[in-house]
């Protein structure tokens, strides 16, 4: 019996060692981790709060419907080329005899409603005159006032991807939008906050769609933007998109220049450069200039 009761208490010894050295620990750093996420996530909502207001307010942001704007378009260097070509940005007659022109800017005429992801460009290229506009997830393209089924895609990816960049950094405070303090990263004089954006998980989408924002200390603006473009390119292909030249329009801060470089595989490589003016908002167009419902694409021509 003594010798059982021994044997039981070495035992029950043994199991709280265990449960001291292994499970408790375990506990402990996972409680730690969840933690040190929650604060990160905590501190990201905080730096996109002060984002949001160092841009105008969410209050002015709200109340602007649409927004009309010059954008300007011009290429660093054939790489920029390349890029442009490769990821379907613009037509391909933009870039017709570029050699030639020595990769003159192309100027575009601008819409975007701000809070419903309608857009729409109007372009001149050596082939004539292009609309492209996308609202309620249809893209339509026109060319010379006939349907361009060619250029749907890219009307696509260049109209989403325009009017996401003009939302920023109001979008990050979105339902399904989780921005996630980094660190604190030093550029020459300048000193950044850097938050990892991860969206998309409500949409059932994994791996999720993310990308680095890096907010000015100074100012407390969005500074610098570090993504890939997975439906185009694989993860290992990394850009920057840097905002410059913030300028005030009727109550909200916005970049005036925003250059593009390609950091992988490469270094730094300057592909193109955004050139932005001419901003007006609200300017009351109504909803068809957008939707081009006097000349609805056939089925045929839709992506």
């Amino acid at each position: 019996m003594l010798k059982r009761m021994f044997s039981f208490t070495v035992l029950l010894i043994g199991l709280l060692l265990l449960v001291n050295s292994v499970v408790i620990p375990h506990v402990r750093r996972a409680r730690g981790h969840n933690e040190m996420r929650q604060f990160c996530l905590d501190k990201g909502r905080e730096i996109v709060t002060r984002a949001v207001a160092a841009h105008g307010g969410l209050a002015v942001w709200e109340n602007k419907v649409d927004v009309k704007l010059q954008l300007t378009d011009q290429w660093q260097n054939l790489g920029g080329v390349a890029f442009s070509h490769l990821v379907d940005l613009w037509p391909r007659s933009a870039f017709q005899g570029i050699l030639q022109r020595q990769a003159e800017p192309l100027a575009t005429v601008q819409y975007h409603r701000l809070h419903e992801r309608a857009s729409r460009v109007e372009m001149t290229t050596p082939a004539g005159k292009h609309v492209w506009g996308y609202y309620r997830f249809q893209p339509w393209a026109f060319l010379n006032d006939a349907t361009d089924a060619e250029n749907l895609r890219r009307a696509s990816y260049n109209l989403q991807m325009t009017n996401e960049l003009l939302a920023l950094p109001y979008r990050l405070l979105e339902a399904g939008v989780y921005p996630h303090f980094v660190n604190e990263i030093k550029d020459g004089d300048h000193l950044y906050d850097r938050v990892r954006v991860v969206f998309g998980l409500n949409a059932g989408n994994y791996p999720p769609n993310e990308y680095l924002a890096d907010f000015d200390q100074a100012t407390g603006r969005l500074a610098r933007l570090e993504y890939t473009l997975r439906e185009k390119l694989p993860d290992f292909v990394t850009f920057r998109a840097d905002l410059r030249n913030y300028q005030l329009f009727d109550g909200l801060w916005m970049p005036t220049q925003v250059d593009f470089t390609l950091t992988k595989p490469f270094v730094d490589l300057p592909l193109h450069r955004w050139q932005i003016s001419g901003v007006q908002f609200n300017t009351g167009v109504a909803e068809n200039f957008f939707t081009r419902e006097e000349a609805r694409l056939t089925d045929a021509t839709r992506l």
